[in-house]
């Protein structure tokens, strides 16, 4: 008898495993089918939370707890390394008695939710770094690039290094940043990238903000 158990549980789990991995398979097509213009891939389907720009690469991770305001936006260019979690919400209330979250686990009649921040809005040319976890409001800049294992919890302005929990440098004068957040990555083509290569890959200087591919890739 004991035997015909272990084989009944051992087929149920083997079962479950198969069914996770069916899933998770089919939630990785939906995503891909709806992100063909980019290089991502998502721990989940993510389209009805996450948008994401052209060109951008990485996974995407995010933990979200039903709050209608969570929302997760990234531009175009984006480089997204391993490991990196984005948290829609989970906040707890800071401002009552407890942080415990009654509703969820006791039957008080009132719906649980979970106070979120507000959307996090990852502008283009952005480079998030492996294990870096971004909280719910975060704001990251155009061109800003977040260390590893980092966590953002504010606002990131454009161009900024930023590592564990503030800023540490920028990676351009401020008066090439001025320029620089005029440059629109939703222009840039792979047409454009093929001709422009040597300019793509020169360090900035005063003559690329003369050179006709800045010229034509401003913001309208």
């Amino acid at each position: 008898m004991g035997l015909f158990k272990s084989i009944k549980n051992a087929l149920q789990t083997i079962k479950g495993y198969l069914e996770a991995r069916n899933a998770r398979k089919k939630a990785e097509e939906l995503w891909r089918n709806a992100n063909s213009h980019n290089y991502t891939k998502a721990t989940a389907d993510y389209r009805w939370i996450a948008e994401v720009g052209n060109h951008t690469y990485g996974t995407i991770d995010v933990y979200h707890y039903g709050n209608p305001s969570e929302r997760l936006q990234i531009g175009h260019f984006c480089s997204i390394a391993a490991g990196v979690t984005f948290l829609t919400g989970g906040n707890h209330p800071l401002n009552t008695l407890s942080q415990y979250p009654f509703d969820a686990y006791f039957k008080t009649g009132v719906p649980h939710s979970t106070p979120t921040k507000g959307p996090i809005v990852v502008e283009d040319d952005v480079w998030i770094g492996m294990g870096a976890t971004i909280l719910s409001g975060a704001h990251i800049g155009q061109g800003a690039v977040i260390a590893a294992q980092s966590t953002v919890a504010k606002d990131v302005p454009p161009y900024a290094i930023y590592a564990g929990n503030k800023v540490v440098k920028y990676r351009f004068p401020e008066k090439y940043i001025e320029k620089l957040i005029k440059f629109d990555y939703s222009k840039l083509t792979p047409e454009d990238i093929i001709k422009n290569r040597d300019i793509l890959g020169k360090e900035i200087d005063d003559s690329f903000f003369e050179s006709e591919f800045y010229k034509s890739h401003l913001k309208d």
